[in-house]
């Protein structure tokens, strides 16, 4: 079997730049594979699954869900309640949820406290903002 132009061009651009050893190699691997495990080698790598998201986030995210407001000023809001509830000044540099809990945790909160946070801070609006029924 020879090659037409076309073909040798195409291999010429294609392995230009290797060494003739690295040719053989090549070859030879060629040679002793079949269609579908080289066209498999070619294809691109298949995406990588997601991280599985941090379970505290999800849970607040369940517990501030009432609350309409954006994710900033609610992480601000747990922040502010968290600090007021602990006695302590935390930074309230948080742009969501997620940054929130970062900074809690590094400042030495546990989840379990900040969760109990979210829910206090949920119990706190409800009773300032509750409605109440007038017969």
């Amino acid at each position: 079997m020879s090659l037409d132009a076309a073909q040798k061009q195409l291999l010429r651009a294609a392995l230009k730049k290797r060494s003739r050893a690295e040719l053989k190699a090549l070859f030879a691997a060629v040679r002793g594979a079949d269609d579908r495990t080289l066209l498999a080698a070619l294809a691109s790598p298949k995406k990588l699954p997601r991280r599985p998201g941090d379970p505290l986030l999800r849970s607040i995210d369940q517990v501030l869900k009432p609350l309409m407001a954006p994710g900033a000023e609610k992480a601000e809001m747990l922040i502010e309640h968290l600090a007021k509830r602990h006695r302590r000044k935390l930074s309230s540099s948080a742009t969501g949820l997620a940054a929130a809990i970062r900074n809690l945790r590094a400042a030495n909160l546990s989840d379990e406290q900040i969760l109990a946070g979210a829910k206090t801070l949920m119990a706190q609006l409800a009773k300032l903002h509750g409605r109440e029924t007038v017969v």
